[in-house]
């Protein structure tokens, strides 16, 4: 394992398997502040949202009226007519009497159900975090699926903000809801992350603490794609599988599907 030096906030851990993060957990992770994780199957791929990523994808609006110039360079929608659009989509589909959400809420909402957001996933546990680093055996990429050379996991710092939202210019915000109709949230000890438009939580990091070397904001774990399913196998017995993360059938559906990886055989027996 290699650490590379802290510069702008950012600090890079160079691992040589999946299992230098359990010495991690009981070295780092237990003695730094607090921390929330995200885990990415590819190394390469950067923090942003789902939204942010639809909007790098239809980077133009159209020009209704047919006058010049025919597109204008905005994504098709903003943000309020997105959400505008998901709460009018809902109308009649939560149940008779379903409570009032605010925009928070309504993202988180969205966000569960596979609605494009502003918001990204985190979670308290790095193991859960290695968990989704591994979750797919492959990757799209130039419309062809393939095994991603090395995948990450995140750690941020939380203690650094504190409650200062928008305080110096740190305008990152941590969404933590106190509903009770998003089990998915509950089960994954999430946490979600609201980032400014038009960047991405390196950039903003980098940008927001430049010349830091003393501390590190947000920790990049890059860890070679290898030993994939014996590091599935070991989450499994701890508890960490698509049936305890995703608290639906579908989600154990997913989870049965799943022992048919190598080492999981003595496991479909308990189900």
């Amino acid at each position: 394992m290699q650490t590379l030096p802290i510069k702008d906030g950012v600090q890079e851990y160079l691992l040589s398997s999946w299992q230098d993060m359990l010495a991690l957990a009981e070295d780092l992770f237990a003695k730094a502040p607090a921390y929330i994780y995200r885990g990415q199957a590819d190394w390469d791929w950067p923090i942003v949202s789902s939204l942010r990523r639809l909007q790098a994808k239809h980077p133009r609006r159209k020009n209704l009226s047919g006058s010049n110039p025919p597109f204008f360079d905005c994504p098709p929608f903003s943000e309020e007519e997105h959400l505008a659009a998901f709460r009018r989509a809902i109308c009649g589909r939560r149940g008779a009497t379903p409570p009032s959400l605010d925009e928070d809420e309504c993202w988180a909402l969205g966000q569960h159900h596979g609605l494009a957001t502003p918001l990204i996933d985190w979670t308290r546990s790095p193991f859960m975090a290695l968990f989704f680093a591994f979750e797919e055996e492959r990757i799209l990429r130039k419309d062809r699926l393939i095994s991603p050379t090395d995948r990450a996991v995140f750690a941020l710092s939380t203690s650094v903000f504190g409650d200062a939202d928008g305080e110096s210019g740190r305008e990152l915000r941590f969404v933590s809801l106190s509903g009770d109709d998003n089990s998915r949230l509950v089960s994954q000890q999430g946490l979600l992350v609201a980032l400014p438009s038009e960047t991405d939580l390196e950039e903003y990091i980098r940008k927001t603490f430049p010349n830091e070397t003393s501390r590190a904001i947000l920790t990049k774990f890059r860890i070679p794609n290898k030993d994939r399913d014996a590091c599935l196998n070991m989450l499994n017995k701890m508890g960490i599988n698509h049936m305890t993360l995703f608290p639906d059938i579908r989600g154990a559906a997913r989870h049965v599907n799943s022992l048919w990886q190598p080492g999981h055989e003595d496991s479909i027996a308990y189900i």
